[in-house]
């Protein structure tokens, strides 16, 4: 048709990059059987909740399969051997240690999930072909598609590349079992799309690699729709209410009316797909934008049994991000809902907001604060108890915990609010916005996942539903400056800023303008007069106070956070609180009217005080 003439991929075409898809082989299951080498003869499961999310290949002779229940791959194969593989722990260490070996040899790679990676090898194939070899030398390893006569049929050197990109990956293979004892199995080719696919023909412990020329007619070998990655079981359902059923169906569609269905982007992108064009880049991959877990099980009916599970996830959570370097300032908590009459369940979701603060980094570790998690696990029952009914009987059969909007861990000093806070005084921020999702589906029915994770299944919470809600009416004490209230604060201090007329001033963190803080504008006692004994003070005369000892820092200051306060700053806050306290004194004696007017002034003025965003308690 016209339409394929278009998108079809001809020998006239280069084809220059070269990327290769490194998967590891049953990667779960794989690092039990090096940690416990007495496993690798028997037929291995890992079982996450009630399913087992991956085995080794001798246990899928016998039928057994990933993601399905652990009951019925125990009828078809009873000498299963099944390990636990919701810690997952073990599995990101060696997650870990591939992504640096890759690091030292290519430098950038695209990590997807635990045990996948993409690498572009075209530089290093530039590289070998100007500087280091004979292009005679080179030969294909391992398998091809479809033979090597089609790799003939284009002109623009792409035969020659992918031969020294068969070589790399052999090399890849060999070096990741002498290091790890890994085996894996990898797809080379022009393109990300072709090279995952084509690297599932020979698994386990080998390569495949494919002729551009032959991309249409591979991609029409694999048949289902859903064997195109990035189409799932709702876009497939989509293109089959048009009457295509095979990818080759979809191959010789008409592109207008796979528009009028899927609209200009998505219909390109589908018929670019199924003729194995991709034209994306390898990204580098970053640390991830969140971090989730959940855990499926049989009905519970019982909030104490709901709190020990999110109790045991949080703790894991902790331990999935302890060497991140980053706090997540978000949880989202998910509950699965079964309704025993209707015989489906109902997904809901909801999301409450982090103090920073909640976390500190001891040794070069992501922990929780002391008290913290029991605050943390109170604003979860919290969300818990607004998606459960608890006067109604209800049957939970998953719950899920996510942290989210990660920001990096402070190295050095603390902020003004890390000093001047209390540490009883952690609290976790108000509840920001709510997301619920229903996903119906009966009660057997697994949680399924793209990427291995506990069934506790490492959670995709990437997507938020519109339905937000603010509740911010309920909110606890802020302790924390949220987003809005840390840029009505930077405009603040860059007015302060402004009053400077010297540069130096400006830039010198020690010296900010820290006099407008206010430390106990609300609670202060003028009963009793206290000589303040300090050599910042310039006159030590009696000031009103709250207490009747001597003391040598403000009231409501912890001593050991006023001992590691820079000198300049000490000055400048002991001033304000002796302005203050004078100013609290003089009061007494002015008129009523004039009183009033300079209370309300006082009061407009301490909205936009450093004081009011980082320590004064609710």
């Amino acid at each position: 048709m016209e339409q394929d003439e278009e998108f079809d991929i001809s020998s006239d075409q280069k084809h220059l990059n070269v990327i290769i898809h490194l998967d590891i082989d049953y990667f779960y299951a794989q690092v039990e059987e090096i940690l416990n080498p007495e496993l690798k003869d028997k037929p291995l499961g890992v079982k996450q909740g009630l399913n087992i999310v991956t085995c080794n290949y001798i246990a899928r002779e016998y039928g057994v399969g990933k993601w399905k229940p652990m009951k019925e791959c125990l009828e078809k194969c009873p000498e299963l051997v099944v390990v636990n593989g919701e810690d997952l722990t073990n599995y990101k260490v060696y997650s870990k240690r591939v992504s640096e070996l890759l690091h030292k040899m290519f430098g950038t790679t695209e990590r997807i999930g635990l045990d996948e990676h993409y690498i572009d090898i075209t530089k290093e194939i530039e590289r070998q072909l100007t500087e280091l070899d004979d292009v005679a030398e080179h030969q294909f390893l391992g398998p091809i598609y479809p033979d090597e006569e089609t790799f003939n049929q284009c002109n623009c050197g792409c035969k020659t590349r992918l031969m020294i990109g068969t070589e790399i990956a052999d090399r890849v293979r060999k070096r990741l079992y002498e290091d790890l004892k890994l085996t894996c199995s990898i797809g080379i080719s022009h393109n990300k799309l072709l090279a995952k696919l084509v690297g599932t023909m020979n698994k386990p412990n080998n390569q495949t690699a494919l002729a551009p020329t032959a991309s249409k007619v591979f991609m029409a070998d694999l048949k289902n729709l859903r064997s195109i990655t990035g189409i799932g079981e709702k876009t497939a359902s989509r293109i089959q209410e048009l009457g295509l059923i095979t990818i080759q169906d979809l191959q010789e569609c008409d592109i207008q009316r796979l528009q009028k269905k899927f609209g200009i982007d998505m219909a390109t992108r589908l018929k670019e797909m199924s003729l194995g064009i991709d034209m994306t880049e390898i990204k580098a991959t970053g640390k991830p934008k969140t971090v989730g877990l959940e855990d499926s099980f049989r009905p519970i009916s019982i909030r104490s049994d709901a709190a020990e599970k999110f109790q045991a996830l949080l703790s894991r959570l902790m331990i999935q991000i302890q060497d991140d370097g980053r706090v997540p300032q978000s949880i989202k908590v998910t509950v699965r809902k079964y309704d025993p009459v209707k015989k489906n369940s109902i997904r809901e979701t909801k999301q409450c907001a982090l103090a920073p603060s909640l976390f500190r980094c001891v040794d070069g570790k992501i922990q929780l604060m002391d008290g913290a998690e029991q605050k943390i696990i109170k604003n979860v029952l919290m969300l818990f108890d607004r998606m459960v009914d608890l006067k109604q009987q209800f049957n939970i059969t998953l719950l899920g915990l996510c942290f989210s909007k990660f920001q990096e861990q402070k190295k050095g000093p603390g902020s003004i609010a890390n000093y001047l806070m209390k540490k009883q005084d952690v609290e976790v921020q108000s509840i920001t916005n709510l997301s619920n999702e229903t996903i119906n589906g009966s009660l057997s029915d697994s949680f399924r996942s793209k990427t291995a994770s506990p069934s506790s299944s490492l959670m995709d919470f990437e997507t938020l539903s519109n339905n937000s809600l603010d509740l911010s009416g309920s909110s606890e004490t802020e302790l924390e400056p949220s987003p809005k209230k840390r840029k009505k604060l930077n405009l603040l201090l860059v007015a302060r800023n402004r009053r400077y007329s010297s540069n130096d001033d400006i830039a010198s963190p020690s010296k900010l303008n820290v006099s407008d803080l206010h430390l106990n504008g609300t609670s202060m006692d003028t009963s009793t007069p206290i000589r303040i004994i300090s050599p910042l003070c310039k006159n030590p005369e009696p000031i009103a106070c709250s207490s009747t000892k001597q003391t040598e820092i403000p009231p409501n200051i912890d001593r050991s956070v006023w001992q590691e306060l820079p000198l300049e700053v000490q000055r400048e806050l002991m001033m304000n609180w002796q302005t203050t306290a004078s100013n609290a004194t003089n009061s007494s004696t002015i008129p009523s009217s004039h009183h009033a007017k300079t209370r309300l002034s006082s009061t407009k003025t301490n909205n936009n005080t450093l004081h009011k965003y980082f320590v004064q308690n609710s």
